[in-house]
């Protein structure tokens, strides 16, 4: 072998593949310098980007053939996790690597996904101001006062370092200085030490940052770390509360848009300020929820004078600090022998220690959290985990009461209202094995769990589990991937499982486990609620409670009995439009195509839910000028308040996104399950595995709503609404009641979920999908074209129709007269054009099978992503089984 063949292979041997939490679907080649050691796949490593600096993880694949070896590749900065505990363990690195295929995304928002924030992304290291550091910034603020003087002086050179620092070699310059003062600043708050990244957002910007960190830590001016932030520090955090400066109803609106600016998240966090009452402070940990970039919206409200800060004490996570009730012993009770035959067969593949899928297929209230407890408490004895996926953690907290009133704090307990420290501890104690157990919404199936032996995803039919942005996973399809690659059991619990579930069953990947009955704590059963359809095209509802007579009279009677009752609409605000009685036009939102925007009262706003947008209430009609405008159908808030003006007496509380951030929804759901009111009004929310013994009586206001949407999906959505929502009822000692109010009674929906009959459902509609080759018959992928120039987005759609019907015809050509495996159906426009100032174009592709569907997308892959700039610019990505087409 020749001498330059052997410094080819020492080149290859230090290039590394990174991914790198970027939306370029590729890994990037780094050059390991000399004085760092290999790292291991999986492990975190800090690397430049262009002008910035970022976190990626260490991919076990080889680098990029084209890059290796040359001499434009940079260089790893740092490496930081340890080679015997890379940040990612095999199995999870593994898992994002399937996810990335499978989903057709980049490998570096995978990753993202299965670390905690505050671990990858930007920079993670901090620095601070050393010793020697202060001391060379007086000495030298000293000096350019003497040179001020004098200005014949040399330049300030840098006083004598540390013993083992190696001195600069060049004097201090400007941007060395405004660094040593940027971190002195920060000394002065108490703070020891500051993120690398936000040195960044300095201006004017530091030239050569990077570089000129690492010498001055060199030179001991500076020291660097990969540490977090203290952890000692005092528990505290901002908390922000609405002035009353443009504040109310009346408000000057066009004062308010030049005080918000065209940020609509920025205007919709100003909103949710404005809701709580005055003096109530919000810490940012609460307002992180629905605004994740909260500390970039804040500043301009706070210079405007619309909101203040305040630094107080950070409030306690309310899923780990529970009332003292809440620790209560859970009560024992023997398991119904359906229960004790899903358990056997559990508990054998858990003890032979071999994968198995199986649904828990149960009525509502058919006791399927004993069988998980019962199941985990198993693994646990044999020093294995377990992760409890659910649709929305904090819709649930009961089942997080429940897991802590069994298995007390080895639960750990992942939502969105976590800061980055807190979400940063859990990740840690999890991964050390100090919490065997998760709960968690989807993104908890990365939570690396040692020795994980049990999944369960409770709910399997929710929608939330499938990401509709970023990258589109499911998290119950990746569930059921990584139990498979650790011999581990996973369980799918659900009253009305998805039709991809059941077809499985039936399938044989999946077994099956059935609950039918629903046990009391004496032995005893619990009947079904009795369900009532009223016909509204018989019994007109009342156009503000939307009550029809019937189910009026029953409220009443449940009212007077001093029981509770549930109202369902799946609308929220108070009312869906506000139209122009002169000329008839609705009052849309300028940046979508939907036909108008919903009002809401309290806040005297119309609101777009597709895009967020917020505006005022016109006095007049925005296309004529008339003051003659008129509300549409009720929403959520005008039957609560129509209801409690029409029950005098009735306590009545609403339970939609409105009124349930934070803190807010567990006091909400606290103050119903006390029997602190009488009728609760709310949305999808009131179907999420809420358990309310008082509850005999569940009005549906709207049952068909959403059944005419363009999408496959809407039937089994509907059935699967209904069916939850009305399990809520008749949970404790006294029977329970269902009214459902529908202009479709013989809809098929409408009439299976009134039987209860789940099988008799699933068997029409999969025939129907059958019909159409839609899943689980078919596979489906979806490509979606968007960007805010009309004519670009059509010519790029366009050109990914004719290249996707190219790859068909070849697949078609293989297949040597068969059917075409693959139907490219459009270009078109998506059901909603237009959000948020982008057009929508869409082409779907549909296949029997699944492997030339995946050929397809293999190829197409590199077509896909971000093309252009600026304004003209388009973005095509792929969600491949989607659950939604709108």
């Amino acid at each position: 072998m020749s001498e330059a063949d052997d410094n080819d292979d020492d080149e290859r041997a230090t290039t590394i593949s990174v991914a790198v939490p970027v939306a370029l679907d590729r890994g990037f080649s780094y050059r390991l310098p000399a004085d760092l050691a290999p790292p291991t796949p999986g492990s975190r490593v800090v690397v430049p980007f262009g002008r910035r600096v970022l976190v990626g993880v260490v991919r076990r694949q080889p680098a990029d053939a084209f890059s290796e070896g040359g001499p434009r590749l940079r260089e790893i900065i740092d490496v930081l996790d340890p080679p015997q505990r890379p940040a990612l363990g095999d199995d999870l690195l593994d898992l994002c690597e399937w996810i990335a295929d499978y989903y057709v995304s980049p490998i570096g928002e995978v990753c993202r996904l299965a670390l905690p924030g505050a671990s990858m992304g930007v920079d993670a290291r901090r620095a601070a101001l050393s010793e020697a550091g202060r001391a060379a910034l007086q000495a030298t603020s000293g000096e350019l006062l003497a040179a001020a003087s004098s200005p014949s002086s040399p330049s300030p050179s840098p006083p004598p370092s540390s013993a083992d620092a190696q001195p600069l070699s060049r004097p201090l310059e400007d941007a060395d200085l405004r660094v040593l003062e940027r971190l002195a600043e920060a000394t002065s708050k108490r703070r020891e030490a500051i993120a690398v990244a936000s040195l960044r957002k300095l201006s004017p910007p530091i030239p050569a940052l990077l570089r000129r960190l690492e010498e001055l830590a060199e030179a001991g001016l500076v020291t660097l770390d990969t540490g977090e932030a203290d952890a000692h520090a005092a528990r505290t955090e901002p908390h922000y509360r609405r002035t009353d400066r443009l504040r109310g109803a009346s408000t000057d609106e066009p004062a308010l848009r030049q005080a918000v600016g065209r940020s609509k998240q920025r205007r919709a966090l100003l909103d949710a300020l404005e809701l709580h009452p005055p003096g109530v402070w919000t810490p940012l940990s609460q307002l992180r929820g629905p605004f994740p970039r909260a500390r970039q919206l804040l500043p301009p409200l706070l210079e405007a004078g619309l909101v203040i800060e305040e630094q107080r004490l950070r409030e306690l996570d309310p899923f780990a600090d529970e009332p003292a009730d809440a620790r209560e012993a859970d009560p024992e009770f023997d398991l119904t022998d359906e229960q004790d035959r899903a358990l056997a067969s559990l508990l054998e593949a858990l003890a032979a220690r071999r994968y198995r899928s199986t649904l828990l297929h149960g009525v509502t209230g058919s006791g399927k959290t004993e069988v998980y407890m019962r199941l985990i408490a198993a693994a646990r004895a044999e020093g294995g985990g377990a992760i409890i996926l659910v649709p929305e953690i904090a819709l649930t907290p009961q089942l997080a009461r429940r897991f802590r009133q069994r298995f007390g704090d080895e639960v750990a307990v992942l939502h969105s209202g976590l800061t980055d420290r807190q979400r940063l501890d859990s990740w840690g104690h999890i991964r050390a094995g100090r919490r065997p157990i998760v709960i968690g919404a989807r993104s908890a199936i990365f939570a690396p769990v040692p020795a994980l032996r049990v999944i369960v995803v409770d709910e399997e039919h929710d929608g939330s589990f499938k990401q509709e942005e970023g990258v589109r996973y499911n998290a119950r399809d990746v569930a059921m991937v990584r139990a498979r690659s650790l011999d581990a059991v996973v369980v799918l619990g659900s009253a009305t499982p998805s039709l991809e579930s059941w077809h499985n069953v039936h399938e044989g990947r999946l077994g099956l486990s059935t609950l039918t009955r629903r046990p009391d704590l004496e032995g005893g059963e619990r009947a079904l609620p009795e369900v009532e359809v009223v016909s509204l095209r018989e019994h007109m509802p009342d156009p503000d409670t939307l009550l029809s007579a019937r189910l009026r009279q029953r409220l009443i009677e449940v009212v007077n009995a001093g029981e509770q009752a549930i109202l369902f609409l799946n609308r929220r605000g108070y009312t869906t439009a506000l139209s122009c009685k002169t000329c008839g036009s609705l009052q849309q939102c300028p940046d979508c195509s939907a036909p108008s925007m919903t009002y809401h009262l309290s806040r005297n706003r119309l609101v777009c839910h597709l895009c967020g947008h917020i505006e005022a209430a016109p006095k007049r009609c925005l296309a004529c000028g008339s003051a003659e405008l008129e509300h549409g159908a009720a929403g959520t808030e005008r039957v609560e308040t129509a209801i409690a003006a029409d029950l005098p007496g009735a306590r009545v509380l609403r339970l939609d996104r409105d009124t349930s951030r934070g803190k807010a929804l567990l006091d909400l759901l606290g103050r119903f399950r006390r029997r602190e009111a009488d009728v609760i009004v709310g949305t999808q929310m009131l179907s999420k595995g809420h358990d309310f013994p008082g509850v005999t009586l569940v009005g549906v206001l709207r049952a068909d709503h959403g059944l005419a949407l363009p999408d496959f999906r809407s039937t089994e959505r509907v059935f699967q609404l209904l069916t939850q929502v009305a399990g809520r009822a008749g949970r404790g000692d006294r029977p329970g009641r269902v009214v459902i109010q529908t202009w479709a009674p013989d809809h098929p929906a409408i009439r299976y979920a009134r039987e209860h009959d789940y099988e008799g459902f699933a068997a029409y509609e999969l025939a129907a999908r059958a019909r159409a080759g839609n899943p689980p018959i078919g596979h489906l992928a979806l490509l979606r074209i968007s960007g805010e120039v009309r004519g670009r987005v059509d010519a790029r759609a366009g050109e990914l129709g004719h290249f996707a019907r190219d790859l068909a015809a070849r697949v078609a050509g293989d297949q040597m007269g068969v059917e075409p495996p693959i139907v490219v159906l459009g270009p078109v426009d998506s059901p909603i054009e237009r959000i948020n100032r982008r057009h929508r174009v869409q082409i779907l592709l549909r296949s029997s099978s699944r492997a030339p569907l995946r050929w397809v997308l293999k190829h197409l892959r590199h077509r896909l992503g971000s093309e252009g700039h600026g304004a003209k610019s388009t973005i095509a990505r792929a969600d491949v089984d989607p659950y939604g087409l709108l």
